[in-house]
């Protein structure tokens, strides 16, 4: 369990990530790809990701166990984008770069030898591992980044949207459904007990598209405080073509269209753009669809944000 203990000034400096964060998504992105949970949402792209993890992204690898403690250095606080990010992690203070890497092997993991002379400060060692990132960002993230920052855009609104209605109390309470508000903690699902104390430091949400299961913090209690958790999305495809019989049922543009909206929530401008059709006839077919009881649509701000009912669903696995 992590409780997470606030104060009222941290319930008003509660903030939520403006964009998704290229090395968190990198960070759990690592671990979809060595971990069997969440194949009918990731099974797609974790097989072709395996085999696109150039040589030196396989570095990466090395210094994050599958499962258990991870160096806090590797997800530097606040990258929006994967250069910030990577320049960031190379400034990181060699005190903190020795004492991540302690942690790990209190954790009784396996230390590589390249990753104790990062520890010991050899600057060779950390800008190898800063390349191995881009490298591997470059081969398993980026060729889907659009389809992340759309996904968790749409998880932004959800947050923004309770903050509007009931301030950081409704927020903290439709968190996430491992999370429990119980003022003033916040009480988190977690494999070890933790304590943190915001201090009036708030707290920084951040939506993951890669996370799976249980939210994830830093260890280090010094470190900006934040909480990452996955978002909801019912699969993730590389592609929404649908399949012969769902198309012969519903026809193929309202079909694809079924596909598009299961494969990640948007709004009906942003559908239009993803199935190459006009804004009008996706509307059309959105309706349709929510007549039918295959999707539901919800108000956020001017939009409507279109996501898959579980006959949907169920309608799609059985095509």
């Amino acid at each position: 369990m992590l409780k997470v203990h606030f104060t009222e000034a941290d319930l008003a400096k509660v903030t939520i990530a403006g964009d998704a964060d290229p090395m968190w998504e990198l960070l759990m992105s690592s671990y979809r790809i060595r971990r069997p949970e969440g194949e009918p949402f990731f099974g797609r792209w974790r097989r072709g990701s395996r085999s696109a993890i150039p040589a030196s992204g396989r570095l990466v690898m090395s210094a994050v166990p599958p499962y258990g403690y991870c160096p806090d250095f590797l997800t530097p606080a606040g990258a929006r984008s994967i250069d910030e990010g990577v320049a960031a992690l190379l400034e990181t203070p060699e005190r903190a770069l020795a004492a991540d890497v302690a942690e790990l092997a209190a954790q009784g993991t396996r230390v590589p030898v390249w990753l104790r002379r990062v520890a010991d400060g050899e600057p060779r060692e950390l800008r190898r591992l800063g390349t191995a990132l881009h490298d591997y960002y470059r081969q398993c993230v980026a060729p889907d980044w659009p389809s992340v920052r759309r996904a968790v855009a749409h998880d932004r609104h959800r947050l923004q949207s309770a903050l509007d209605r009931g301030g950081p109390q409704l927020l903290l309470s439709t968190l996430h459904p491992d999370i429990t508000w119980s003022p003033p903690v916040l009480r988190v699902r977690f494999p070890i007990e933790q304590e943190l104390h915001l201090d009036g430091r708030g707290l920084r949400l951040v939506p993951a598209f890669f996370a799976h299961g249980m939210p994830t913090t830093y260890k280090d209690p010094d470190r900006p405080p934040v909480l990452v958790y996955s978002i909801s999305h019912p699969r993730f495809d590389s592609d929404a073509e649908p399949g012969p019989s769902l198309a012969a049922l519903l026809g193929h543009t309202r079909a694809r269209v079924l596909v598009t909206i299961a494969k990640t929530r948007c709004n009906t401008s942003e559908l239009a753009d993803l199935t190459g059709i006009s804004p009008a006839t996706a509307s059309q077919h959105a309706s349709v669809l929510r007549a039918s009881g295959l999707i539901s649509s919800s108000r956020s701000g001017k939009s409507q944000i279109h996501e898959p009912t579980p006959l949907g669903l169920s309608l799609i696995r059985a095509s």
